[in-house]
């Protein structure tokens, strides 16, 4: 018997109410916890929910990471509200079809009832079945291809199909755009794009719109060069773009590259791709079942809870996932059983449930639907943030102010991404932002991802040179900077790092400046002042020896230390990547120094921090760790306590202008600000600072400038160059108590 069968008349009754918005949703609670909040009682004992998420792999961040957010948000709120306890069972899916299916086999075996998880649609037609064949519950928060709930009768979605979606969010933007010809853009080896793009096609056709090409790539790919200048040439009215994250950003950069200028249009565009890509995200539309913004009940709540858990701003992925828990949660209190079947049953009898994505109910086949869904699927971004397209005016403001192409080099995807190169992009965006609000400047972001590989820093400023900005911005590795930056110094292209800060290195060449406080200025400092206050006579250090910032540390804080006649007891060595540092610091306990001095990037600094404390070292030796930042203070934990650090730049600092930023950084991210955004923040007001008083964009003419500068106010203190292009200002001395940096007295 096909469950789904019996409520097709009733459904197709309620579907009109949804698609025009006749449902009274207002009046329902939201599904998260408040005073006025009920939910149907759960069965006693554990419910164990299997979870198939892309943890590790390309898809990691842009959906698998965020789901699993949002489920754990809803997990934890639902067994806080009710008798439940609920547990997962997560595998990761590898961003793979292979890993996919795997993970989904995995969970079966275990017996589990109910699997949630599989983002990309090209991975759940292949790993859902297995599910189906065994009878297990396979829901997927995200996947939005046409018909893949059809697979069968155990499968379901949350997120609103293509060809549910895209049927809605065309008639709203031809009706505010009035395009009449159009072109279109789409990944021909993914199920969900080619999906999309189909659905895009139908809708188009029936709305009496031209389609001038459908141009194709394949995922993977990286330069649609080709593909945007044949669509700029047919001189379409509109662009539809469908793909997935990766490819999304490359196309939207290079559509803006080549010079199409008319709206952009792409399903399932979140904020942060629109971070991402930048500037040229700006007027692009898209259409999705959530945004931030939602006025559906409980959604601003679960805003407010998910960036008070995680400090971000949550995505539709994270959102849609938060929502799947809670419809199974309720098919399951509803069923009371953890019976497959019964589950099954329960779920597709799911009707005008209030989420924080609208009423919710499934169709005949197990597909979602929302209530009010045109109201809510259409957005644009304006000023970097997505907007209801219908308070946006149609007409485009244009500015006089000319635009002055900045190259942005930062890791935003790989090792170095969230220690570095993504705090690294906050910090220049809110700049710009600030910079640009004064109409006195136009800046735009030209971005591209260094990858956290030296390969990847060469490839970013080659490209950035390529494409002739006058100045490039970013690069925090010293390793990477040593082998990218002499490009652009041959090139005749300023190259300013905000963060690396391994001796010598602007000596490159006198196009090339950096922000942050070389170790040969920072340490010899730090060292005076701690000596002065501790007194150490006998010491030891750590360092990485295949890292170029780490070694040059060490042989700062090394001199400094003879200098001072501080004896070395020892200077032990470990390589980038290297997680077991028990015989270094074991070695270092027998010689029984009085201070301890630790040079690494982030992820080793934090495992030297954590192993020092799990095999004794006694508190009597003093942890001085140069550029320890909060985020390795929270990665530690109690074993980061009493450790000593040296930095340019503290939130503590009443610098004029600085309490200002940490304010603005944090109501515009919802996170406090991490030296590396505050440097780079600075970094951009003084190349903006250096083209003013320059009055060119001439490459030659902003290095003159930035060599002159003397005594300029940043939130760093009165910013200088010496000779070399290095920073000078005065550092500051903290030390870690009761989990947080405070000043050194």
């Amino acid at each position: 018997m096909n469950v789904r069968r019996i409520i097709t008349f009733t459904f197709a009754l309620a579907v009109v109410a949804l698609i025009v918005g006749l449902s009274g949703c207002e009046k329902i609670a939201p599904m998260v916890p408040d005073d006025k909040t009920t939910m149907p009682k759960m069965i006693d004992g554990e419910i164990p929910i299997g979870v198939a998420l892309a943890l590790t792999g390309q898809y990691a961040e842009p959906y698998g990471l965020p789901m699993q957010r949002g489920l754990e948000l809803a997990r934890e709120e639902i067994n806080m509200l009710t008798d439940a306890n609920i547990t997962f069972v997560t595998v990761d899916a590898q961003s793979t079809v292979e890993g996919a299916k795997a993970a989904v086999q995995e969970l079966v075996d275990q017996g589990v009832s109910a699997i949630v998880g599989i983002g990309i649609s090209t991975h759940l037609e292949q790993a859902f079945p297995i599910a189906q064949e065994n009878g297990v519950v396979a829901f997927s928060p995200i996947s939005s291809a046409a018909g893949l709930s059809a697979l069968g009768d155990h499968i379901f979605r949350a997120g609103l199909a293509v060809d549910i979606l895209t049927p809605v969010g065309l008639m709203t933007t031809q009706e505010k755009l009035g395009y009449t010809k159009v072109a279109t853009i789409y990944d021909a080896a993914d199920t969900y794009s080619t999906s999309s793009n189909e659905e895009i096609v139908k809708a188009l056709e029936a709305g009496g719109v031209e389609i001038l090409a459908q141009e194709t790539f394949q995922t993977g790919d990286t330069d649609f060069s080709t593909q945007l200048t044949n669509i700029m040439d047919m001189e379409p009215d509109a662009v539809f773009v469908a793909a997935l994250s990766v490819e999304i950003v490359q196309i939207i950069t290079q559509a803006r590259e080549v010079g199409i200028s008319n709206p952009l249009i792409v399903p399932d565009l979140t904020s942060a791709e629109i971070q991402e890509v930048g500037d040229a995200a700006e007027g692009t539309i898209t259409i999705s079942g959530w945004s931030v913004g939602s006025d559906a009940p409980g959604s601003q709540a679960f805003v407010q809870s998910y960036q008070a858990a995680y400090g971000v701003e949550p995505s539709p992925w994270a959102a849609q996932a938060y929502a799947t828990l809670h419809i199974l949660a309720n098919a399951i209190a509803n069923a009371q059983s953890t019976d497959s079947t019964a589950i099954r049953d329960a779920l597709a009898q799911t009707m005008d449930l209030p989420t924080i994505l609208g009423n919710f109910s499934f169709d005949p086949n197990g597909e979602a639907m929302y209530d009010r869904v045109r109201e809510r699927i259409v957005h644009v971004v304006k000023d970097g943030k997505l907007q209801p397209l219908e308070t946006i005016a149609p007409e485009m403001t244009t500015d006089t102010t000319p635009t002055i192409p900045i190259g942005l080099a930062v890791s935003l995807t790989g090792k170095d991404a969230e220690p570095y190169g993504l705090p690294m992009q906050r910090g220049f965006e809110l700049a710009r932002e600030e910079l640009n609000a004064t109409g006195h400047a136009s800046l735009m972001f030209v971005t591209v991802d260094d990858q956290s590989s030296e390969e990847g820093a060469i490839a970013a400023v080659q490209q950035l040179v390529d494409q002739g900005v006058p100045a490039i911005v970013g690069i925090a590795i010293s390793d990477y900077l040593e082998d990218a930056f002499p490009i652009a110094q041959e090139s005749g292209v300023v190259a300013f790092s905000s963060v690396s800060s391994a001796a010598g290195l602007s000596a490159i060449g006198d196009y090339v400046f950096r922000t942050g406080l070389a170790t040969n200025i920072l340490n010899p400092a730090g060292l005076q002042i701690t000596q002065a206050k501790l007194g150490y006579t006998k010491v030891a250090t750590i360092y990485d020896a295949a890292d170029t910032y780490s070694m040059s540390s060490n042989e700062e804080i090394a001199k400094a230390l003879e200098a001072s006649g501080v004896e070395i007891l020892t200077q032990e060595t470990f390589q980038t990547g290297d997680t077991d540092f028990t015989e270094q610091l074991t070695n270092i306990m027998d010689m029984a120094p009085e201070a301890l001095f630790v040079s690494a990037l982030s992820e080793e600094m934090t495992q030297v921090i954590i192993q020092a404390g799990e095999i004794g070292i006694p508190d009597t030796v003093q942890l001085i760790v140069p550029d320890l930042s909060a985020k390795e203070i929270q990665n530690a934990g109690d074993a980061a306590e009493g450790a000593i650090a040296f930095t340019g730049w503290t939130s503590l600092s009443n610098i004029p202008g600085n309490q200002d930023f940490i304010q603005k950084y944090q109501a515009k991210y919802g996170i406090e600000p991490e030296p590396w955004a505050a440097q780079s923040y600075a970094t951009l007001y003084i190349l903006a600072g250096a083209i003013a008083n320059a009055q060119s964009v001439d490459s030659a003419a902003i290095r003159d400038a930035l060599a002159q500068t003397m005594d300029f106010p940043t939130i760093l203190g009165d910013f200088s160059f010496d000779a070399n292009g290095e920073a000078v200002y005065d550092p500051t001395v903290l030390m870690v108590k009761d989990g947080e940096l405070q000043l050194f007295e």
